[in-house]
């Protein structure tokens, strides 16, 4: 993505009173937070009132191999304490919304960002994106998803939505935020997965159970919701087809009938006008109604991967703290000159016979062996403890956010 398309916009400063947008969907929310989670402490909250409205899409790019649509996404910033109210109208397209809600997951790992309109719907497959139908739902989608990132107390004071929606110069903020790929991250992950891949929770916590269960079954609920209503969509359509089809036959039986001519028009055209009144409740319905319960379902699939994600990091402190107590009791057993048993056993005169080989003082081996299991017993106590305290914050910000 190029990104290029700050295109227009203006900075207005003054003092007075807020003004509300007199447009479609605008939305104004309060900004001040007694606490930002994942905000620098010494970073000032600013007492703003925002305000957000996204309109006016526009096709860009006719005639090339990629052209695309942006919408105008207009703020009003209010500060409370000063009244000065700061405005900005910046051209953003459908990729820029995106990079705004992957950096945002970024940043706040433990919170479920507000979905976006997604791009699985017939359109992209069937090369209709640029209608005017399906442009005016994705601007909705789009509006919408800002006035939710705008509800929320800690996410709304993320830098990454003041360049959203402030940056006229888009093309360098966007290209000087891409994330830089680190090697050495990749091996880091890649071992992390493979290690709780095998792992499983021992120890549920009832919490997030009850939660895991209470998102399940809203999901199952709205999945359910979405299919009665497409089943209603699909039957209202035949009879707006039906109502239609007999308006026109009407009309046309009027031009026989020369007796009942004025009765029967009038009667096919009603007719007709009720199919056109279905045909707009049906799409209004549609924009409002099953939009919102889609991504209602995206919000359910998010906390319930977030919650797998929570459930990796119990694992991996559980594996964690069970592999230094089976350290610490190797080090308490040869300190103890203890036997071995189980497989422990097995492995240990196989070591031995070894040792006895090479000449090696079983006395000085064995020293050496408890002094190495202490070393690793430090270093394991310091991951046990950066790990509890990894999993016990990401399960609070879970809550607070599910809360």
């Amino acid at each position: 993505m190029n990104g290029k398309t700050g295109g227009v916009g203006f900075d207005v400063a003054y003092s007075g009173e807020a003004t509300a947008s007199a447009g479609r969907g605008s939305f104004s929310v309060g900004e001040s937070s007694s606490r930002a989670v994942h905000r620098a402490a010494d970073e000032p909250i600013p007492d703003v009132e925002t305000e957000v409205t996204v309109d006016q899409p526009r096709k860009e790019g006719e005639g090339t191999n990629n052209p695309y649509v942006t919408y105008l996404v207009t703020t009003s910033r209010t500060n409370r304490a000063t009244r000065e109210i700061r405005r900005y109208a910046l051209r953003r397209r459908f990729q820029d919304f995106a990079w705004l809600h992957e950096q945002l997951s970024k940043q706040f790992v433990a919170f479920v960002i507000p979905p976006l309109p997604g791009r699985h719907r017939l359109e992209y497959l069937t090369g209709d994106r640029f209608s005017e139908e399906f442009v005016g739902r994705r601007k909705h989608g789009l509006e919408r998803f800002l006035r939710r990132v705008l509800l929320h107390p800690s996410l709304r004071a993320s830098h990454h939505v003041t360049v959203f929606l402030e940056a006229k110069d888009w093309s360098s903020e966007y290209e000087a935020k891409q994330p830089k790929s680190e090697n050495s991250g990749v091996l880091d992950s890649l071992g992390d997965t493979l290690m709780n891949t095998f792992s499983k929770v021992r120890k549920r916590d009832e919490r997030f159970v009850e939660m895991r269960e209470t998102v399940a079954r809203l999901e199952d609920n709205l999945t359910r919701t979405q299919k009665l209503y497409l089943q209603v969509t699909k039957r209202q359509q035949d009879l707006q087809q039906a109502y239609e089809g007999l308006g026109t036959g009407l009309i046309d039986l009027g031009d026989i009938e020369t007796g009942m001519t004025l009765g029967l028009v009038e009667a096919g055209n009603a007719l007709k006008a009720h199919h056109v009144a279905l045909k707009q409740l049906a799409e209004q319905t549609e924009d409002l109604f099953l939009g919102e319960i889609e991504e209602y379902i995206l919000y359910c699939e998010a906390y319930l991967e977030m919650l797998k994600e929570r459930d990796n990091k119990q694992a991996e402190f559980e594996d964690l703290t069970e592999y230094l107590q089976q350290t610490a009791a190797e080090r308490d057993r040869l300190t103890n000159y203890q036997s071995a048993v189980g497989v422990t056993a097995v492995t240990n005169f196989i070591k031995g016979k070894v040792r006895d080989l090479r000449g090696v003082d079983p006395a000085v081996s064995r020293q050496q062996r408890i002094e190495k299991l202490a070393e690793r017993i430090v270093e394991l106590e310091s991951a046990v403890d950066s790990s509890r305290e990894g999993l016990e914050m990401f399960s609070d910000l879970m809550i607070e956010d599910y809360d």
